[in-house]
Order: C-alpha cells, then sequence, then structure tokens
C-alpha cells in the first residue's frame, strides 16, 4: 500500500470517485478522476460552487486540478488559497470557471 502524501491530504469516499476538475465549478472540464479511497495532496480550498450542502472545493498539491470537498475527507487543517501564495489559484468566493 502506497504512503499517504504529507498533510494535508484527503482521502476520496465517493463510492464513485471524484472528478478533477480545472477550475472549482462543475460547469468546468473534467481534467482527469480519483477512484474511491485514493488519498491526494491538498493545496488550498476554496468557496465556491455548492455541491449537495458543501461549498468548499480543493485544489489539489500535486497536479493543476480541484476537487469538491463534497466528495473527499481531509486529513489535517486545509487553509484558504487566499492566505496561500500559489499562483493561479482563485482567492476565496471568486469562480474561476
Amino acid at each position: 500500500m502506497a504512503s499517504a502524501p504529507r498533510e494535508p491530504y484527503g482521502t476520496v469516499v465517493s463510492t464513485n470517485g471524484v472528478s478533477v476538475r480545472k477550475y472549482p465549478s462543475t460547469d468546468s472540464s473534467v481534467i482527469g478522476t480519483l477512484s474511491a479511497g485514493v488519498q491526494v495532496g491538498l493545496r488550498c480550498k476554496v468557496r465556491a460552487q455548492d455541491i449537495n450542502g458543501n461549498d468548499i472545493w480543493y485544489l489539489l498539491s500535486d497536479r493543476e486540478g480541484w476537487v469538491a470537498a463534497r466528495y473527499v475527507d481531509n486529513t489535517g487543517p486545509v487553509k484558504f488559497c487566499k492566505d496561500d501564495a500559489t499562483e493561479g489559484a482563485p482567492a476565496d468566493g471568486e469562480s474561476a470557471g
């Protein structure tokens, strides 16, 4: 079994997996998928499109792409992207797609 990514990381909890999107919105292009049970590093989070009562989206740390927090349980605190110096990450509340 592969070791967990460095914290903070998340585990995909949806039995169907989760789509990785270019921007934090279901209107944005799907650029990949993550299977159920996969652990992935989380760079930061934003508030964006609400998915079944959860409006948090995570920017992945090991690749460019966003996942809806509704389908990912995080381990460790994830900072908001506006508090992160990451280039290209939308500020809290902005929709990039």
